[in-house]
């Protein structure tokens, strides 16, 4: 028996025989009937293509385009349980027929109109049937009626009377129809004004926004607004959009629908054969020497940035690599850890955050310094793509030799923030598998994030039953936006692509399919539970049980409603940084519509009004407040970050004071402490300047001084 290896085509041309073609067929036909089963396109294609062989193979001329499409026919039909499958691919293929007819009318009938300025192709003639044959594929339209719809449009045109006419009107007259006769409830395209474009590029006084600085900045921002809309109108059901565009919520990351929130690798895995995803085409064997690990890393990093909005993570770092050492420090060399550490972070865009500790055995902990050293050296070129979470524990104080690698992390960090203190308890063994195998993947992901505006349900809730009671839609919203993102996502990783998979589409797809976790950031709990117990401040004790019975509440109730759509759901703190602007801003227009002077809009409007996160009374020690809120609730935000207070930094001492006070006789507790530097001390003119600030404001220099006393910074 032969094989098939070419087609001819419907006009009459000969091309190759691709079975992907037959697998696309019948898995439109799948979704066409609303069936989930999408698996049994690759099964029905392998037994088209074996009688296909058996009728074709050994045959002079190759099989016709409608040969293949009857032997589809013939497989759905052959089991009673593709009834409806096979009615739909039926369906279409009768449409597809239609609109072969109505195209091949475009070359016959003359043109009766304006010229058609196509951007691919330039000017084309007028003809009325390609409307009618495009809103017949797209929005599956008897002919009859497609063609009603594209005579009208005709007429709109010709009443125009130009000479010529672009795509992107013609697209904008057909939705108006389509609008008016009740055939879609959404525009079918999205697309940017022309004047946005220009004043991106050339701003006016009107414009407050700087110029794009490159092509690829300029092409940036026109995608994300091109990707949102899509998102908008497209992927988020019509109740959980509308719940966006009020600002009851916010959909993190609109402009990059195919991308998932947050990625977390871990580094032993990708150390391994096969990188924890099943790679083992591209990873046969498991690395051997520090060099290889990070030739591997940047591999992994590339490929995971390339379906990553936010930033790439990194778990065990240093354990990994002083595992690739062999726990020998002097098989570690500094200067291969440093540009290993700058190859990394060119190959994450959105941001690297390295998690490491706590302090151990010498070879790991040579890792963590060099990385510290990296990171805070002078000209600070890495700060801003790279974080470095630092895990402490009670025991690292106890050894000398530990203690001296937190030692050196407070040094740093009280001179310039590197790096960020983690207090959370060692993460658990995985279980091995009946082989040795570990169970399940390593590797973690958050598919998608929203943010939830506490505030909004209170401005009409007088008392905490009733704004709970407000406060259930909006949850239930935010769980069905965050399912249809997952949907989407989970139709984009599993797809059908054409082999050889990239290795980013295969860490996807096994990464998709193992996690469903998703979050929900609170935003606004310490206003709204000080509004709702009538205080002047959040930290009023009556205000911190309101706050605790809002957060259980919200906690429960998103995991319930996450859990009912396949989703794990869980609170979060990490938002993109206009959400809390643009909450406060919309609440504000609601409230000064009704009071213009109401002192409830003055305090919506303050800059923490709507801050992710919640708070426990000030009063506390910081070890008592951190304790008390991990015990409470996992959601930790604004708290667990400590700055001085003071006009000058925290002193190293100071810093590492704050982290033995987090540290309790039972372990770490699950929180965070990030030390905050508010100035520097310019190197070259000795200015002194606010610590957000990139560069000194007096001579320009990205240089700063080291702290008082010091020579350098690890001296």
């Amino acid at each position: 028996m032969g094989r098939v290896t070419q087609v001819i085509n419907r006009n009459g041309e000969i091309v190759p025989f691709r079975r992907n073609r037959i697998v696309r067929a019948i898995l439109a036909a799948v979704r066409s009937a609303g069936s989930k089963d999408e698996w049994i396109a690759d099964k029905l294609a392998d037994m088209v293509v074996y009688f296909l062989d058996m009728q074709h193979g050994d045959a002079t001329e190759p099989p016709h385009a409608g040969d293949v499409d009857d032997m589809i026919e013939k497989a759905l039909l052959s089991s009673p349980d593709l009834h409806a499958i096979a009615q739909a691919f039926l369906a279409g293929r009768q449409q597809r027929q239609e609109i072969r007819e109505l195209e091949e009318t475009i070359a016959a009938e003359p043109a009766a109109g304006p010229q058609v300025a196509q951007p691919d192709q330039g000017l084309g003639g007028w003809n009325r049937a390609r409307i009618a044959a495009a809103v017949m594929r797209e929005l599956k339209l008897d002919a009859a009626t497609a063609g009603d719809v594209a005579q009208t449009v005709e007429q709109k045109v010709v009443e125009l009377d130009l000479p010529t006419v672009t795509t992107g009107l013609i697209r904008e007259l057909v939705d108006v129809e389509l609008l008016s006769r009740g055939l879609i409830r959404e525009p079918g395209s999205v697309s940017i004004p022309r004047y946005d474009l220009e004043q991106w590029v050339f701003p006016g006084e009107e414009t407050d926004a700087p110029p794009v600085g490159e092509q690829a900045e300029l092409s940036e921002r026109a995608s994300r607004r091109v990707l949102s809309q899509y998102s908008l109108h497209s992927i988020l059901p019509a109740d959980a959009r509308e719940a966006h565009v009020s600002g009851r919520l916010h959909f993190e990351a609109l402009h990059a629908p195919a991308a998932v929130a947050d990625t977390r690798l871990d580094v032993g895995a990708l150390f391994s054969a096969g990188a924890g995803f099943g790679l083992q085409r591209m990873f046969a064997e498991s690395t051997a020497g520090v060099g290889a690990a990070l030739a591997r890393l940047a591999t992994t990093i590339r490929a995971a940035a390339g379906f990553t909005s936010g930033p790439v993570a990194l778990r065990g770092l240093d354990r990994a690599l002083a595992q690739q050492a062999q726990d020998e420090p002097d098989r570690i060399e500094r200067a291969e850890l440093q540009d290993g550490l700058r190859l990394l972070a060119a190959q994450a865009p959105a941001g690297l955050l390295l998690e490491v500790g706590p302090p151990g055995t010498p070879a790991r902990d040579m890792v963590v310094r060099t990385l510290i050293d990296t990171l805070a050296a002078a000209d600070g070129s890495l700060r801003g793509q790279v974080r470095l979470e630092l895990s402490a524990n009670a025991g690292a104080f106890a050894d000398p030799a530990r203690r001296s690698l937190l030692e050196r992390a407070a040094s740093a960090a009280s001179f310039c923030g590197v790096p960020d203190f983690r207090l959370r308890e060692p993460l658990p063994e995985r279980p091995a598998g009946l082989f040795g195998e570990s169970a399940g993947l390593a590797h973690d992901v958050v598919i998608a994030r929203a943010a939830i505006n506490l505030v909004r349900p209170l401005l009409k809730a007088p008392d905490l039953n009733t704004y709970l009671e407000r406060l259930d839609p909006a949850v239930e919203l935010a769980a069905q936006g965050l399912a249809a993102r997952a949907r989407y996502l989970e139709r984009v990783a599993m797809r059908d692509m054409p082999e050889p998979v990239a290795a980013s589409s295969r860490m996807l797809r096994a990464l998709v399919g193992a996690s469903r976790a998703v979050e929900l950031a609170p935003m606004g709990l310490g206003m709204t539970a000080a509004l709702l117990a009538g205080a002047d401040s959040e930290a009023d004790p009556a205000a911190q049980r309101i706050a605790q019975q809002i957060l259980s509440y919200l906690g429960f109730k998103f995991r319930e409603r996450a859990s009912r759509l396949g989703l794990n759901g869980r609170l979060g703190v990490r938002l993109e940084d206009q959400v809390a602007t643009r909450f406060a801003r919309e609440d504000v227009a609601l409230v000064a519509k009704d009071d213009p002077e109401s002192a409830l809009r003055l305090r919506l409007s303050r800059e923490d009004a709507y801050r992710p996160g919640a708070a426990l009374d000030d009063s506390l020690t910081l070890s008592d407040r951190l304790e008390c809120e991990s015990a409470l609730h996992s959601l930790l935000g604004r708290d667990a970050t400590v700055a001085s207070g003071r006009a000058e930094s925290l002193t190293a001492a100071e810093v590492l004071e704050f982290v033995r006070d987090c540290v309790s006789e039972r372990g770490p507790q699950p929180s965070k402490l990030s030390v905050v530097v508010s100035s520097r001390t310019c190197r070259d003119c000795g200015a002194r300047y606010p610590a957000n600030r990139d560069s000194c404001p007096v001579c320009g220099s990205t240089a700063w001084a080291v702290p008082p006393g010091q020579k350098s910074l690890f001296q």
